[in-house]
């Protein structure tokens, strides 16, 4: 390393998005030692323990010293992983389920769906670095249903994460089209903690098209869902995505977002993340790769790639396969492959009762 760049990195400012304030790389290192911070991480630091999210997160760890991209991509590659693998809790063992939602929910949807589509009532949904497709995927618009079903769904998104929560949002009728797919990523943390997508229907002759999720076992899952299964999943901690391209005419969901109502103070937590970044010497320049074969990470904006693999993600060389329907409702299927309880939850005839109208800006990925 040069003068130049030693001087260029002692001043380096780096965003902390917290009112407009900066970070003066030279201070965060001072903050990062007096913490007692070492790199690379020690084996009691992943969240959670376990053996093969530790593997999972150390992989992509070394993934990322030989990102061949800017100084500033590395570190928000390294702020990813840190938040996904050290900061953020999780809240359940697996990070994701699979139940059905409530019939007069699904009833609600499908119909706003047939409606939209016949009636050509959507919009084409802005460019964004998750999606790539042939053509851009169409929204249909109800905020006002968006924003009850968000409220109804509340308990069951409680039940299953065992916090409570705050609604942030509920988005959709997205419906992709043929030769969609989206990259593996991350949800926003500050509200996009505990999520579900709800499948409202696809094409009656397309090819299953999976939600592909790590869990905090280490273990890549493929989740086919059919019309009407809903997926819990802890969306701004466990990498997902569609990384396989969509064969089809249309597949159509819902997305909510909750987060936790106590102890989610996001600003701290944010600087917790820029303290446990490594100090530059490891984030500010590539490593040249040696004899050991390391898959490539690119980014594509925040969302990520393999390129090195078939449909740009190792992971799916060696996956565990989940089929819908799910189990029912109030009833979860999980990644030990057991189905449990949501308990307390409304009773299922409760819901669609009322539909007040309420406005409100919907939040995208």
């Amino acid at each position: 390393m040069n003068l130049i760049d030693i001087s260029f990195l002692t001043l380096l400012l780096l965003h902390a998005t917290l009112s407009g304030a900066r970070l003066i790389e030279n201070e965060r290192i001072e903050e990062y030692y007096r913490r007692g911070n070492t790199w690379p991480p020690e084996e009691n630091e992943f969240k959670p323990p376990t053996k093969g999210w530790k593997q999972l997160n150390q992989r992509r760890l070394q993934q990322l010293d030989y990102v061949e991209d800017s100084a500033h991509k590395r570190y928000e590659g390294y702020m990813m992983n840190v938040w996904s693998a050290l900061i953020a809790k999780n809240f359940t063992e697996y990070g994701w389920g699979v139940t059905r939602a409530p019939q007069a929910v699904i009833d609600k949807l499908k119909k706003r769906l047939s409606d939209g589509m016949k009636n050509e009532i959507y919009d084409l949904e802005r460019k964004i670095d998750v999606v790539e497709a042939d053509s851009p995927s169409l929204f249909l618009r109800d905020q006002g249903m968006n924003r009850q079903i968000l409220e109804d769904m509340l308990p069951l998104h409680e039940a299953w994460s065992g916090v409570e929560l705050v609604p942030n949002n509920a988005y959709g009728l997205r419906v992709y089209r043929n030769g969609t797919n989206l990259n593996m990523h991350l949800d926003k943390k500050e509200t996009h903690v505990i999520s579900s997508i709800l499948h409202v229907d696809h094409g009656e002759n397309d090819d299953p098209w999976p939600i592909v999720i790590e869990d905090f076992h280490g273990h890549t899952n493929e989740v086919f869902l059919e019309s009407g299964d809903m997926l819990f999943y802890e969306s701004s901690k466990l990498v997902h995505g569609r990384p396989k391209k969509m064969k089809g005419e249309f597949y159509s969901s819902l997305f909510s977002h909750y987060y936790p109502k106590e102890d989610w103070n996001t600003n701290e937590l944010e600087l917790d993340v820029h303290y446990r970044v490594p100090e530059h010497d490891v984030w500010a320049f590539p490593r040249e790769k040696n004899d050991n074969h390391i898959d490539n990470l690119v980014f594509v904006g925040l969302s990520v790639k393999e390129p090195d693999c078939e449909n740009a993600w190792c992971g799916l060389k060696d996956t565990i396969k989940w089929n819908g329907p799910a189990p029912g409702y109030g009833k979860v299927l999980s990644g030990n492959g057991i189905v449990t309880a949501l308990d307390p939850i409304p009773a299922e005839d409760s819901f669609g009762e009322n539909q007040d109208e309420v406005i409100e800006t919907e939040d995208e990925l």
